[in-house]
């Protein structure tokens, strides 16, 4: 198993052990596993986007800088 499978795993029983006994512990870990996947899904949708935009302007002749302004015209 890759380290993402097993942490699946593990949120996966964490979550039906939650449906069985709802116990203080268990909420503060499945809180933070979920908050860590939304800074990297955060992180991955920002970059993803940021690299999109500026490879669909790279072929109409703009350059994107970083603050998202047109830099350059070629």
């Amino acid at each position: 198993m890759t380290d993402r499978q097993i942490l699946d795993e593990v949120y996966n029983r964490l979550c039906n052990m939650l449906e069985a006994n709802n116990n203080t512990t268990g909420r503060a870990l499945k809180s933070f596993i979920e908050q860590e996947w939304m800074k990297q899904d955060d992180k991955y949708n920002h970059s993803f986007h940021h690299l999109d935009v500026q490879e669909m302007e790279r072929h109409r002749g703009l350059e994107i800088g970083e603050d998202g302004t047109v830099k350059e015209l070629k």
